[in-house]
C-alpha cells in the first residue's frame, strides 16, 4: 500500500473550543450594538433639535454616521461579521469625534463626547485596532485644538487641557483592562483546549480515543455535513493480541498498540480520522468516502499490516495480522447502526479466519 502524507496531529487539529471564544464574540457584540443604539437614538434626537445651530458640516456628518451605522447593523444582521461591522462602526464614529471636536457641537460641548470613544472601541474592536483608532483621534483632536487655525472652533485653554489629559487617562487605563483581559481570556481559552485534548487522547497511543469520535467528531460532521458526508467506518481489530500479550508479556502488547497506531497514521490519509476504541480494536473514518472504495483501501491497509514486522524483546520476528468491517454513513442519525453494520462485519472477517475484510460488497 502506498504511503500517504500524514499529520500525526491532524485528529487534534479537529478540536476546537468554539463556546470558550463564542462568549467572548458575544461580549463584543453586545458592547458595540449597545453603543450603536444609544448613538443612534442621541444622533438622531441632536440632529433633530439643533439642525438649525449646528454647522452644515456638523449637521451632515451626523446624519451620515446615522445611516451609516443602521446600514452596517442590516449588514451584520446578513451576514454576521462582527470585526468588519466593528471596524466600519468605529471609523464612522472616528469621523464624527474628529467633526465634533472641529464645529465645537452646540455650545462648545463636544469635547464631552469623546470621552466615550476609547472604552467602546477596546470593548468592540480589542487591544490591536483600539490602540490605532484612539492614537489617531487623540492625534487629531491635538492637532485640532493646538494646531494653526483651519477654520476649526476656539476652546479655553483649561478646557483644552483638561480634555486631553482626562482622554489620555481613559484612552491608557481601557489599553490596560483590555489587554490584560485578552490575555486572561486567551491563558484560560488555551488551558481550555488542552485539557479538551487530554480527554480525547488515548494514554498509551496518543491517538485519538472513541470519546473523540462520539463527543466532538460527530457534532463536527452534523454541523458541516457537506464537508464529511457520506462517510466510511473502518472497525479493525487485532488477530490474535491476546496470545501475543501471553506469549510476550503485557509490555509487548503496548507495543504493538502504540506501532499499530502509527501504521493507521502513516498509511491512510491525514483526512482520515483514526482512534482507539478499546482493547485491541480500532476506528478508522474516511470523510466523503463511500464504502466500495473503503473496502479497498481496507484491503491494501490489511496486506501491509500483514507483511509488517515487528520485533520482541529477544528480537525475534513477530509477524501482525489483523480483521476489518466497513460500512457506509449517510447522515449522524445512522451512525451507531452502521458502527454495529461494520462490528457484525468484523465478526465476519473473524469467524472466517480472521485476517480479512469484510463489507456488504465482500461477505462471501
Amino acid at each position: 500500500m502506498p504511503k500517504k502524507s500524514v499529520s500525526t496531529q491532524s485528529w487534534r487539529n479537529l478540536i476546537n473550543i468554539d463556546n470558550v471564544y463564542s462568549s467572548d464574540k458575544q461580549r463584543q457584540a453586545f458592547s458595540l450594538f449597545t453603543m450603536i443604539a444609544i448613538a443612534i437614538v442621541v444622533l438622531t434626537i441632536l440632529v433633530a433639535l439643533n439642525y438649525k445651530i449646528y454647522s452644515p458640516i456638523l449637521t451632515v456628518s451626523l446624519i451620515v454616521v446615522n445611516i451609516t451605522i443602521i446600514c452596517s447593523t442590516v449588514y451584520f444582521v446578513k451576514t454576521g461579521k462582527l470585526e468588519v461591522v466593528a471596524l466600519i462602526s468605529m471609523l464612522i464614529v472616528f469621523i464624527m469625534c474628529v467633526a465634533l471636536t472641529y464645529t465645537g457641537g452646540n455650545e462648545n460641548t463636544a469635547l464631552y463626547w469623546l470621552m466615550f470613544y476609547p472604552v467602546v472601541s477596546f470593548a468592540s474592536l480589542g487591544v490591536k485596532y483600539a490602540t490605532w483608532l484612539g492614537s489617531c483621534l487623540l492625534l487629531c483632536c491635538t492637532f485640532i485644538l493646538y494646531g494653526p487655525d483651519i477654520g476649526q472652533v476656539s476652546y479655553g485653554d483649561v478646557e483644552k487641557s483638561r480634555f486631553l489629559a482626562g482622554f489620555t487617562l481613559v484612552f491608557v487605563f481601557s489599553f490596560i483592562g483590555e489587554y490584560f483581559r485578552h490575555r486572561s481570556h486567551m491563558n484560560i481559552a488555551g488551558i481550555t483546549l488542552e485539557q479538551t485534548q487530554d480527554a480525547y487522547t488515548d494514554q498509551l497511543t496518543g491517538g485519538a480515543n472513541r470519546r473523540f469520535i462520539t463527543s466532538h467528531f460527530l457534532k463536527l460532521v452534523d454541523e458541516n455535513p457537506h464537508e464529511y458526508l457520506p462517510f466510511s467506518i473502518l472497525l479493525l481489530d487485532l488477530d490474535n493480541f491476546k496470545a501475543l500479550n501471553d506469549t510476550y508479556g503485557h509490555d509487548f502488547g503496548d507495543t504493538v498498540l502504540i506501532e499499530f497506531t502509527k501504521l493507521l497514521e502513516s498509511q491512510f490519509p491525514s483526512s482520515a480520522v483514526k482512534a482507539r476504541y478499546g482493547g485491541e480494536e480500532f476506528v478508522v473514518i474516511l470523510p466523503n468516502e463511500r464504502s466500495q472504495q473503503a473496502t479497498k483501501l481496507a484491503d491494501d491497509f490489511r496486506e501491509y499490516v500483514s507483511e509488517y514486522v515487528i520485533l520482541n524483546s529477544t528480537k525475534s520476528r513477530v509477524v501482525l495480522t489483523c480483521s476489518i468491517g466497513v460500512a457506509q454513513v449517510n447522515n449522524v442519525a445512522e451512525y451507531e447502526k452502521e458502527l454495529k453494520k461494520a462490528d457484525e462485519f468484523l465478526y465476519l472477517a473473524k469467524e472466517q479466519g480472521r485476517n480479512k475484510v469484510r463489507s456488504a460488497h465482500n461477505k462471501g
